[in-house]
């Protein structure tokens, strides 16, 4: 099972017997006939850019299994960046889900329909959504794909041909989509189940010094993002090797606390540090430069991972075993044990705020590796 808005699923599951109306009226797009190949992959993830990173395998499953299929994909802004030199998607369609990225207003909606009607364009065999989510799956019945798979986590299940099978168990991400694939008959080995990105085609910064260490301290979620004493101890902690320079992130949301960062250093320290901001392809250029990244539980440790880099990752509210970055290379550093983990990542009820991110640099000594 993975973590899933319980209340969304409550309301989401009051909509069942329309669904099994709608069903029973025969309202919903036709079926496949059984066995039948698949001309048209419609696959729908609308969520942030480490899902779009763990989605890779899947994908290199779809076009391995399915190669004279044809692949679209509906995801967030940031999917052709991450995905584009990988050649697995053959048409995106580009959206900012209204219920993923709050705030967006009318626009959000209207881009929406948008990209509804060019889906509703074209003949879909298969439709998958990753997160069963009863939005996407409504998107895949509204896009008249003819085999509907997904995960009934928050209801929706008459619309879909094929309900993908859970036990209900806490599982990683790219375990959910192994079973996934599984009921498309396609198998998916524990190594190709880790996410591959290549090096992408931007160049690279040049005259970086080496070796090169990077550090994030974002997150989407502010209760996921390295308090600054924190920030200023690992910074000093790795500054503690005399020859390795380090470079910090700076984002929309890390910008104040880098500035406060490299402020609060020794004049000699600062001196070794730089601060970098860029597109999302050149921040991935980058990535592949470094000799180790440390971050937050956040896409670009995703993104450092899949691209092979030795990735140290610093979990606080939410839970690893369900949504790490995954690979030999990785390294997880957490608080276990502490009664509020996890939680909605908006309200700390803890009565230290963010005490499942203190410690940081104590618990980077007692680590492994």
């Amino acid at each position: 099972m993975k973590l899933i808005n319980t209340g969304l699923a409550r309301w989401s599951r009051r909509l069942d017997p329309l669904w099994r109306l709608a069903a029973g009226l025969r309202l919903l797009p036709p079926s496949l006939p059984a066995g039948a190949a698949p001309r048209q992959i419609l696959v729908v993830d609308l969520h942030l850019l480490g899902d779009i990173v763990m989605l890779e395998p899947l994908l290199r499953a779809l076009r391995r299994g399915q190669p004279q299929a044809r692949l679209g994909l509906v995801a967030g802004p940031w999917a052709p960046d991450v995905l584009g030199d990988t050649g697995l998607v053959d048409e995106y369609f580009c959206l900012a889900a209204p219920w993923v990225r709050k705030g967006g207003g009318a626009p959000a909606w209207r881009a929406l329909l948008t990209v509804l009607g060019r889906v509703r364009r074209q003949d879909w065999d298969w439709g998958i959504d990753v997160r069963g989510d009863l939005r996407n799956i409504a998107l895949l019945t509204l896009a008249r794909a003819r085999r509907r798979i997904a995960y009934d986590f928050s209801g929706g299940a008459a619309l879909l041909t094929d309900v993908v099978p859970d036990d209900g168990s806490l599982r990683h991400i790219l375990e959910h989509h192994r079973s996934l694939a599984a009921q498309l008959g396609i198998s998916i080995s524990p190594d190709e189940a880790v996410p591959r990105l290549p090096l992408p085609v931007t160049p690279p910064a040049p005259g970086l010094p080496r070796p090169l260490a990077g550090l994030h301290f974002g997150a989407s979620q502010p209760l996921r993002r390295l308090p600054l004493d924190e920030a200023i101890a690992l910074t000093l902690h790795l500054a503690a090797r005399p020859d390795l320079h380090l470079v910090l992130f700076e984002a929309p949301d890390t910008q104040d606390i880098v500035r406060q960062v490299v402020e609060r250093l020794p004049a000699a320290v600062a001196g070794r540090v730089l601060r970098w901001h860029g597109s999302l392809r050149e921040l991935m250029a980058l990535l592949g430069q470094l000799d180790a990244f440390y971050g937050m539980d956040s896409g670009p440790a995703h993104l450092a991972a899949a691209l092979g880099v030795e990735t140290t990752v610093f979990f606080g509210p939410n839970l690893p075993a369900a949504v790490r970055p995954w690979g030999r290379q990785v390294r997880v550093i957490e608080q276990a044990g502490l009664y509020c983990r996890p939680c909605d990542q908006v309200h700390c009820i803890n009565g230290q705020r963010q005490a499942c991110l203190r410690g940081v640099v104590a618990r980077l000594h007692a680590a492994p590796g």
